[in-house]
């Protein structure tokens, strides 16, 4: 709790409400967070599906179980044989030409897999126990977003056999994208919302940040950056870089995300306005003080605190929903 009054820079007496401040924030990230990974997957799944890599055929499937076909040739392509297969076979086990221990499919035993095969091999083991059925839609949306990233590195890439999916997928998966972007760039993107996403999930304090290294780029952990301000400032760059990459795959996408307001919460609470209405009110930039005629407005915040929508009328026509959200009585 300490670096909210040593880095935020609030009061002693301050700390606990700012704490809660941080939480509400965490929530009001994570939407954006969320619409950016399924804009991403979707977008990847559709590209194999629908413009597959020319060299594709006859290595593995682009149709709809490519997530099982093509993780497993990746396995066998980037794998060298004697880690991947086992010549270490028990009685009764059959062997290959070369030795190598066969299933029952009378295809060469796995004992080593590639991370991202893992992953599918693990998604599907758990969807078979829960009495899921183990198809590739459900497969695909249970990968988390470390799966579907790392489809962004350079082992995806190859410039001259087109067979992966890196350069021939940009323009299909970031259609939107500056012209003239590569794979790295995008790569170097997703992984600093990937990190900022990391700390979401593990319950950090999201304004928290630190200044870069000159020398490798990197988050020198030894220089945090100090105030409310500067911190609010930072994570609003940072949530501004996850939109603009849910509008390199998707222009759509994005729109309907503002269009329901996805991001006027995060808006709110990202400043000082946002943290001041937890922790001193009386700092908030805009006041509205109620004097005569103002029973209206204590009428609405007693049924605001009833809990549950309020829909606000002018002339029978709805103008504005209210609803309890981070909104505290003094």
């Amino acid at each position: 709790m300490s670096i909210y009054e040593h880095h935020l820079k609030v009061k002693h007496d301050e700390v606990l409400a700012a704490y809660h401040w941080n939480k509400a924030l965490c929530g009001a990230l994570f939407p954006v967070i969320q619409c950016l990974e399924v804009t991403l997957r979707n977008a990847i799944d559709c590209a194999i599906r629908e413009n597959p890599p020319k060299a594709a055929k006859g290595q593995y499937s682009t149709g709809t179980d490519w997530i099982f076909s093509f993780t497993e040739y990746m396995g066998n392509r980037k794998l060298s044989n004697h880690t991947r297969y086992t010549k270490s076979a028990r009685s009764r086990q059959p062997v290959d030409k070369q030795g190598y221990v066969l299933t029952p499919s009378k295809k060469r035993l796995i004992i080593k897999y590639l991370w991202e095969e893992k992953k599918v091999v693990d998604a599907s083991k758990k969807l078979k126990k829960a009495g899921k059925a183990v198809t590739p839609n459900n497969v695909i949306s249970v990968m988390d977003f470390g799966f579907w990233t790392n489809f962004l590195s350079p082992a995806y890439e190859d410039n001259s056999s087109h067979m992966l999916l890196w350069p021939n997928q940009l323009k299909t998966v970031f259609p939107n994208a500056p012209a003239g972007i590569t794979r790295a760039n995008i790569e170097k993107k997703f992984l600093s919302i990937r990190e900022l996403r990391n700390r979401l999930t593990h319950h950090e304090a999201i304004w928290k940040f630190f200044y870069n290294s000159p020398v490798n780029g990197k988050p020198d952990y030894s220089k945090p950056v100090y105030g409310a301000k500067a911190s609010c400032s930072l994570l609003l760059k940072h949530y501004e870089d996850i939109l603009e990459a849910i509008r390199w795959m998707s222009k759509e996408r994005l729109a309907t995300f503002l269009e329901h307001h996805g991001d006027a919460r995060f808006r709110v609470l990202c400043s000082l306005d946002g943290l001041h209405s937890f922790i001193s009110p009386e700092k908030i930039t805009c006041t509205h003080p109620i004097n005569k005629g103002g029973w209206g407005v204590k009428k609405l915040l007693t049924k605001l605190e009833d809990g549950g929508p309020v829909r606000i009328t002018h002339n029978g026509k709805t103008i504005y929903t209210l609803a309890q959200d981070f909104h505290r009585a003094f």
